[in-house]
């Protein structure tokens, strides 16, 4: 009798650990919205067990910062499921790789896609993300971080910069407008990115426009002494150049970790703040769960580990730390543009502007 009870223990034993409810335990977890409690009730009921995330491995911490988010969305819900991360290609070929399978009639090779404004800008007409109102995730999550038309939440903001290097320029030195990177004394020293980054953003300022911003580049090819990739950093570290106009300010605050000495100052009539987006497939594997790592990037703890893993986070929501980067700005009342998907659908414009200043700073060195 004890033998035979023994085997009835063991199969039930084995056969809970399969159960999708043991999986999703704390499907009316307290203090979580109605939303958020339907959704793990869901994951539960369809047997969604794990997360298929696919990104580079230079976003969001790669391999390392996809198992850290594994651990808090266990901890936040009171689940065990599991994150399969596999280091991917560019946002750019991802999209594209997602659209394909969309296409096919492929389930998703991600369950969560990560994007620019540019890259779901360009799949708004392609019915490729799930549409949904991620609102009513959590009372953080407001209409101000949603993407356009529901398509996913704007997870961090990338604000546009000078980077220099902090022992061969002084404090007093670094420039506070963009034309002040025209000064004579930085002829030939000083580096701007091939593909001209930002500088098409910068052009909708009210201080520019597309016309004035053509001039601009025209002087700054000639006065630049190379162009570099966004992610060469270590070329301005190493002092082989003073500065890089434009780049992201995060980037620094990665490098200054490491003891880089490396600078960045937000200027004051080229502050632009553009947006990350982690939206989910229509062919998504496994929906509830990725919008339930949604709700967890965008809570407190979430936004926290962000800026951990990668420096940076969403500068519009409670707690942010990289909002501190616009405070001296803002006491000054300017305000940052912000290029989200909407602005992309209103400035369609902005594709060929950009393509224009890539020529002339390229053509014209």
């Amino acid at each position: 009798m004890r033998i035979r009870l023994f085997f009835l223990w063991t199969w039930a034993s084995v056969f809970a650990l399969f159960q999708p409810s043991i999986l999703i335990a704390a499907a009316s977890k307290a203090g979580q919205t109605p939303e958020v409690n339907r959704l793990m009730a869901l994951a539960g009921e369809k047997g969604e067990q794990e997360l298929t995330l696919t990104w580079s491995e230079s976003s969001l911490g790669g391999y390392t910062g996809a198992k850290k988010f594994e651990t808090l969305f266990n901890r936040m819900y009171g689940t065990n499921i599991r994150v399969n991360f596999t280091p991917g290609p560019s946002m750019t070929d991802m999209a594209g790789k997602v659209t394909q399978e969309m296409a096919a009639g492929r389930k998703a090779s991600t369950d969560i896609l990560l994007g620019t404004e540019s890259h779901y800008s360009a799949l708004l007409n392609r019915n490729v993300m799930e549409e949904y109102d991620y609102t009513k995730l959590s009372p953080r999550i407001t209409t101000e971080v949603v993407g356009y038309r529901n398509m996913g939440v704007e997870i961090y903001s990338t604000i546009s910069a000078v980077n220099y290097n902090s022992r061969l320029v002084p404090a007093a030195d670094v420039p506070r407008k963009l034309e002040d990177a025209l000064n004579p004394k930085w002829k030939g020293k000083i580096a701007s990115t091939v593909n001209a980054a930002y500088f098409d953003r910068v052009a909708f300022r009210p201080e520019w426009g597309p016309e004035k911003m053509k001039g601009f580049i025209r002087k700054l090819a000639g006065h630049v002494g190379g162009l570099v990739r966004a992610t060469e950093s270590e070329r301005i570290v190493t002092g082989e150049f003073l500065m890089l106009v434009m780049s992201a300010s995060h980037d620094v605050r990665r490098q200054k970790a490491l003891k880089a000495p490396l600078g960045t100052v937000i200027l004051e009539d080229a502050t632009t703040v553009g947006v990350l987006h982690l939206g989910v497939p229509r062919n998504s594997s496994h929906p509830n769960l990725a919008k339930l790592f949604a709700n967890m990037m965008m809570s407190e703890e979430g936004q926290r580990l962000l800026y951990e893993v990668y420096f940076t986070d969403h500068h519009e929501l409670p707690g942010s730390q990289s909002a501190a980067e616009l405070k001296e700005l803002a006491a000054k009342g300017i305000k940052p543009l912000k290029v989200d998907i909407k602005f992309k659908v209103d400035h369609p414009e902005i594709e060929q502007l950009s393509d224009e200043l890539r020529t002339i700073l390229r053509e014209k060195r």
